[in-house]
C-alpha cells in the first residue's frame, strides 16, 4: 500500500510546482480509521509527514518521510509504517503530473519492506479529475484510482467533496479488490502558512477488507465498508 504524504490526505497536497526556492512542509493527521484503496490499514491512528521540495528544470523534485502509528486498545491488529519518498512533479498545458518511488518499511515484525512506484495525473478540468496508479516492484501488486470533486469557499472555510473509484490486483494471486467511496471536508487557515482541517471518508469494496471485530489484537471478522473521520494540521514554509 502507498501512503506517502504527497498523496495521502488527497485534498491537502504539499508540493507546489514551478518554484525555484526550497520549501518545507509538515502534516499531522489524527483519525478514527485509516482507509487506503478500499482497505482498512489502521484503526484509530496518528499519521505524520515531513517533506521538502525544490525547483528542478520545469518542475520540482521532492522527498519526504511518512509515519503511520495506530493507537488504542486494538493497535496491535495493525502495523506501524515508515515510508521514504522521492519524486518529481511538473505541470503542462492543462495538467499536472507527479511520479515517485516509495520505500515502504515497517518497524515491527511480520511485515516485509517493499518498493512502490506511484504516478498521478491531475487535469485542469471541471471537478478536478485525478488519475493515480501504483505498482509494487517486490510484491507485484498494482492498481488504479480515479477521483473527482468540487472545491469552494464559504463562511471563511475552504470546502471540498471527492468521489473515488479504483481497483487493486494483489501480486500473490488473491482476489482483486474494486472499491468506490466519497470524502468531504473543510479547512480553516490559521496563518499564511498553516491550516487546520477536518474530513469524513467512506468506502465500500467488493471484498471484505475492513475490520468488523478485533479480539486480542487479531481481526476475527471482516466487513466490506468503512467510515473514518479525522483532523489534519498542515504547515509549509
Amino acid at each position: 500500500m502507498l501512503k506517502p504524504f504527497i498523496a495521502a490526505a488527497a485534498t491537502f497536497p504539499v508540493v507546489e510546482i514551478a518554484t525555484a526556492e526550497t520549501r518545507f512542509s509538515a502534516e499531522g493527521i489524527v483519525s478514527s480509521m485509516v482507509i487506503d484503496r478500499g482497505e482498512q490499514i489502521g484503526g484509530p491512528s496518528f499519521e505524520v509527514a515531513v517533506g521538502a521540495e525544490t525547483g528542478l528544470g520545469t518542475g520540482a523534485v521532492y522527498g519526504g518521510l511518512y509515519r503511520l502509528t495506530p493507537f488504542g486498545d486494538d493497535q496491535q491488529a495493525y502495523a506501524d509504517e515508515f515510508d521514504y519518498t522521492i519524486g518529481y512533479a511538473w505541470e503542462g498545458q492543462g495538467y499536472a503530473a507527479d511520479v515517485s518511488a516509495n520505500w515502504l518499511a515497517y518497524p515491527g515484525e511480520g511485515d516485509e519492506e517493499s518498493l512502490e512506484l506511484f504516478g498521478e495525473l491531475a487535469l485542469d478540468a471541471p471537478f478536478n479529475p485525478v488519475v493515480m496508479g501504483f505498482y509494487d516492484a517486490d510484491f507485484e501488486d498494482f492498481g488504479l484510482e480515479v477521483t473527482a470533486g468540487p472545491e469552494w469557499e464559504a463562511a471563511g472555510l475552504g470546502w471540498y467533496a471527492i468521489g473515488r473509484a479504483g481497483f487493486v490486483e494483489p501480486g500473490d494471486g488473491s482476489a482483486n479488490r474494486t472499491y468506490v467511496g466519497a470524502e468531504a471536508g473543510a479547512a480553516y487557515p490559521l496563518t499564511e502558512t498553516a491550516e487546520i482541517a477536518a474530513f469524513a471518508r467512506y468506502e465500500i469494496a467488493d471484498e471484505e477488507s475492513f475490520a468488523d471485530d478485533i479480539d486480542n489484537g487479531v481481526v476475527t471478522s471482516f466487513r466490506n465498508s468503512g467510515f473514518a473521520v479525522g483532523v489534519v494540521l498542515a504547515a509549509g514554509f
